[in-house]
């Protein structure tokens, strides 16, 4: 038996958030590899579409979920719908994060800053 052999990951269901571009979809495509079928989220319905092509392109399952997992509310409401839709996730990664505004951390306003924090930890917490 391989290493990789020893990493499969058939019958498994994995939910990604941040899923469609970045590492998100090098996660999802690599764990769609592996054998596991993907639940992507994220805010672009078209990339988040293109990258689910590319998971059944390796003959994996692929749904997709739009929204904002910053939002604590909408992040509840995808959670139902993936449990939903997937009926059981093995795997679950919270990938979403970023900065929206290039904005020197100095010369940020207050707003904004509470939105990269919702982001970046409020979601991985709600998730």
């Amino acid at each position: 038996m391989t290493v990789l052999d020893r990493f499969r990951l058939d019958g498994k269901r994995m939910f990604i958030t941040g899923g469609s571009r970045g590492l998100g979809r090098e996660m999802s495509l690599a764990i769609a590899e592996a054998g596991a079928d993907v639940a992507l989220c994220g805010r672009d319905a078209e990339t988040l579409q293109a990258t689910a092509d590319e998971v059944r392109a390796r003959g994996r399952q692929a749904w997709t979920f739009s929204g904002d997992v910053s939002q604590p509310e909408q992040c509840e409401q995808l959670c139902h719908q993936v449990l939903e839709t997937c009926g059981q996730i093995d795997i679950l990664i919270n990938n979403a994060g970023g900065r929206r505004e290039n904005i020197p951390t100095e010369d940020m306003p207050l707003e904004t800053w509470r939105q990269l924090m919702d982001l970046n930890l409020t979601s991985v917490f709600v998730c």
